[in-house]
């Protein structure tokens, strides 16, 4: 479904959008849409971003409460042991 509406923007702005979507053969609508769309995976891949970010800083404050382990030593352990 597509819906229809009004957006205030300069003239200098949309005769770049204009000219922009001339250069990639569509519409000016059609290029507004991927420019829309465009931006908001850009929103959520910082914020993907920004999520990993927090859970590492989560593991290093772990990690500094745990001290040094090995790792690699205790996963060998375990898969003997199971």
């Amino acid at each position: 479904m597509v819906t229809k509406i009004n957006v205030s923007i300069s003239k200098e702005i949309l005769q770049k959008a204009d000219l922009a979507a001339r250069e990639e053969h569509t519409s000016r609508s059609a290029f507004i849409v991927r420019a829309v769309e465009h931006f908001l995976q850009e929103k959520e891949n910082e914020r993907a971003q920004e999520r990993r970010r927090k859970a590492a800083e989560g593991m290093d404050r772990i990690r500094g409460k745990l001290g040094a382990w090995d790792a690699t030593g205790k996963i060998l352990k375990w898969r003997e042991l199971h």
